[in-house]
């Protein structure tokens, strides 16, 4: 048995709505304490790793580990139509083969979609990952590099020395820098082992980076051509966090 209401549907649906960007057809796991899901994207560039804990739902019932498998996209549709005063309640089918959606609580909308199939597949191992630089920053920082870094090209390279950090971009259209310091109220934490550097694909920075709807602070890890850890994270509450490949050019 399954059975969850939220009084805020944006923790769920602006989750969905990154997480949607990357990967169509989900399988999420739910115990006692959590609803997460771990996935990679087809072309295995990028891993999600969300958990949305019970103590941000009103109410949380799970009286065993359950596996449902949906479409994204279609679970979005749903979840849109959702306003910010609007609970949302979500529930397993007695028979366990659809995921009953309810929003609202005077006006109540309900509905219906059948859940999928989904094998779990191969996902990256990530926890052993090992970064020289590693910062907190604000979420705008990123939003605003990566939005320069556009007009010019489709990759950045991420430049971390001692107390800064340094977002470039080039190519025969022309060239933009941004740079961060340590002190300003834009970098809150920065460790940098040794001087280091690594260039990424616009592409996939931007769709991670709709999850700046979650917090406006990011955890930002990296190496030498190696890849990325962004995360998002409200304590207690809720974690949205991907590990994005580099772009190795010869």
């Amino acid at each position: 048995m399954f059975k969850a209401k939220l009084s805020d549907p944006s923790l769920l649906k602006n989750s969905v709505d990154t997480i949607s960007e990357l990967i169509h057809e989900g399988l999420f796991k739910i115990d006692s304490e959590s609803l997460y899901m771990r996935a990679a994207d087809r072309a295995t560039v990028a891993v999600v790793d969300f958990e949305l804990k019970k103590d941000a739902f009103e109410e949380f019932e799970c009286d065993e580990e359950t596996k449902i498998g949906v479409n994204l996209e279609s679970l979005l549709d749903i979840l849109k139509r959702a306003k910010k005063d609007d609970s949302l309640v979500l529930e397993l089918s007695e028979d366990e083969s659809r995921l009953k959606i309810s929003i609202g609580d005077g006006t109540k909308r309900d509905f219906e979609m059948p859940l999928l199939s989904i094998s779990e597949g191969e996902v990256p191992e990530t926890k052993q990952l090992d970064f020289t630089a590693e910062m907190e920053l604000k979420s705008s920082v990123l939003s605003k590099g990566i939005a320069d870094a556009e007009i010019v090209a489709d990759s950045v390279l991420f430049k971390a020395e001692k107390e800064s950090l340094t977002l470039v971009a080039d190519s025969d259209s022309g060239s933009v820098e941004a740079k961060t310091g340590k002190g300003s109220e834009d970098l809150m934490e920065i460790k940098v082992d040794e001087e280091t550097e690594s260039r990424y694909p616009l592409e996939y920075l931007k769709k991670m980076l709709k999850a700046s709807k979650i917090s406006d602070v990011a955890s930002l890890k990296f190496g030498n051509d190696y890849p990325m850890e962004l995360k998002f994270e409200e304590p207690g509450q809720i974690k949205i966090s991907f590990v994005l490949a580099p772009r190795v050019e010869d």
